[in-house]
């Protein structure tokens, strides 16, 4: 019966000290998940704070070329406008062209009817 006691406290010796280790690699584990989760988290504001700088970026690059081509509007408008000026001007021109071509044709009716 002291063998059975023996082999019973070997036995429970043996079990606690599986225990203890079963524990010391858990906390172990623990700790490299905590580690890597930690990481993430790192690697995840990193991302965050990159894309945050890329669309103020593109923010920046939309209201240039928002300005640039508001430019080029306003510039095809005053063309239009210098355009619609000189073409109205010419109009102008050509009709009192004309008018001089009928008095002249006229006058020259005129003095061959005499």
């Amino acid at each position: 019966q002291n063998r059975l006691v023996q082999d019973r406290s070997v036995l429970s010796k043996s079990l606690e000290d599986d225990l203890a280790k079963l524990a010391e690699s858990r906390s172990s584990i623990d700790g490299l998940v905590a580690g890597q989760v930690e990481k993430l988290a790192e690697g995840r504001d990193i991302l965050t704070r990159a894309l945050e700088g890329d669309l103020q970026k593109l923010a920046e690059s939309r209201s240039e070329i928002d300005d640039i081509v508001a430019g080029h509007v306003g510039k095809l408008s005053e063309g239009r406008d210098t355009l619609a000026r000189a073409l109205e001007d010419d109009l102008a021109k050509l009709a009192e062209a004309r008018k001089d071509v009928d008095r002249s044709v006229s006058g020259h009716i005129d003095q061959i009817a005499a």
